[in-house]
């Protein structure tokens, strides 16, 4: 598990620790409202008259100021943590981003209340001082000052009425808040699951196309039909130049048991090709199944690497056709020399046949090294894949 995941577990234990002390907060508003109607109930005025509301009020104060805080660090850390995972615009995000503005607006707007009510409550508290200054001594002063005193307390035992109906609102969105993080960690969990399971698969892609890049097998068996090729030519030269026996079937079509003849070497290579072609396309759909789960196919790197790997298969397709056409070749030429051994040495149709024999098995030769120059540019190509694919899994 990583630091982004540990992180965003702490998110729902936040918010439930957060609900706990929204309900201490709402205690300590009640506490205070209660002690101000206690204040309205027992006029006139005296010396303790909003001071235990006024204290209540301001821990109340700290509390919300606390929560506030508290929750809007884990909002903070929330939102990076579905921008990581991509899903910040799916409706789980959407319905926990809803009702986390809901919870900070509400909470906003209970903060307010309670500073209200606490400022009614201390000017409750001066206003009674002032009015028991004048107890005895002038009445009139004295219940003007009374009634502003009793003004001010109803006013806070208002304010605090609405910060409870605020901060119960508050408490019901950070509720519904809960239950959508811990949908949101879960869906990040399962996607985090899903992204190492591909980045494992997406890590031996790397090592794949070095095997591939290296692999030379094919490379030998073409360079071995080539040098057939070249011993059967120069037999065919040899014979049309009369300084070799007239009969070459034996090296074309009806060798020793121990003598293979080029298109079964060519096959041997054509498979070999074939083989890593099959392996070189596994990994492309695995390495294009992981830049689609990172949401990274317009990437420039990308789309170079896709690109390469599109060279190296253009050329790999280009080596399988014209070893196809280097076995061919070698086939005609395996026929021209059939008919050789049935005509009269040197007559004009034997020379036909000769020319024909010679001109084809040059043929494949022709296409083998072709095919030969088109494995080592493909290798080439899947060198280059090789680093780009490094430096897309390093990012």
């Amino acid at each position: 598990m990583d630091a982004r995941e540990e992180l965003a577990l702490t998110v729902p234990g936040t918010l439930m620790l957060l609900g706990t002390d929204l309900m201490e907060a709402l205690r300590l508003i009640e506490a205070a409202e209660r002690e101000l109607e206690a204040d309205v109930v027992s006029m006139p005025v005296s010396d303790a008259t909003g001071v235990l509301a006024t204290r209540i009020l301001e821990d109340a104060r700290r509390k919300i100021s606390s929560i506030a805080s508290r929750h809007a660090m884990s909002g903070h850390l929330f939102v990076r943590y579905a921008a990581h995972h991509g899903i910040q615009h799916d409706p789980p995000c959407s319905s926990w981003d809803e009702h986390y503005r809901d919870a900070v607006r509400l909470t906003d707007k209970a903060l307010r209340r309670v500073r209200d009510a606490a400022s009614d409550a201390e000017a409750a508290v001066d206003t009674a001082v002032i009015a028991a200054g004048f107890r005895g001594n002038d009445i009139r002063q004295f219940t003007d000052w009374t009634l502003a005193a009793l003004d001010h307390l109803q006013r806070a035992a208002m304010n605090a009425t609405m910060a409870l109906l605020k901060m119960h609102d508050a408490r019901d969105a950070v509720a519904l808040e809960f239950f959508d993080a811990w949908t949101i960690v879960r869906r990040g969990r399962s996607l985090s699951t899903a992204r190492n399971i591909w980045r494992e698969l997406a890590l031996t892609v790397p090592a794949t196309l070095m095997l591939i890049s290296t692999e030379t097998e094919s490379s030998r068996l073409i360079e071995l039909a080539r040098s057939k090729l070249h011993e059967r030519l120069n037999l065919l030269r040899s014979i049309r130049e009369g300084t070799s026996p007239k009969d070459a079937d034996d090296n074309f079509v009806d060798p020793e048991p121990e003598v293979v003849l080029p298109t079964v070497t060519l096959e041997d290579a054509r498979r070999e090709i074939t083989w890593n072609a099959a392996h070189h396309e596994m990994i492309r759909h695995v390495f294009a199944s992981y830049a689609a789960f990172l949401g990274i196919q317009d990437n420039p790197l990308y789309s170079r690497w896709l690109a390469r790997h599109h060279d190296a298969v253009r050329h790999t397709n280009l080596a399988l056709k014209t070893l196809r056409a280097a076995a061919s070749c070698f086939m005609i030429a395996s026929d021209a020399v059939g008919m050789m051994g049935d005509l009269p040495y040197y007559c004009p149709l034997w020379g036909e046949w000769a020319w024909k024999g010679q001109t084809f098995t040059s043929g494949a030769d022709l296409f083998a090294n072709r095919a030969l120059d088109a494995m080592c540019r493909a290798r080439q190509a899947i060198c280059e894949q090789f680093f780009d694919a490094w430096v897309i899994l390093r990012r």
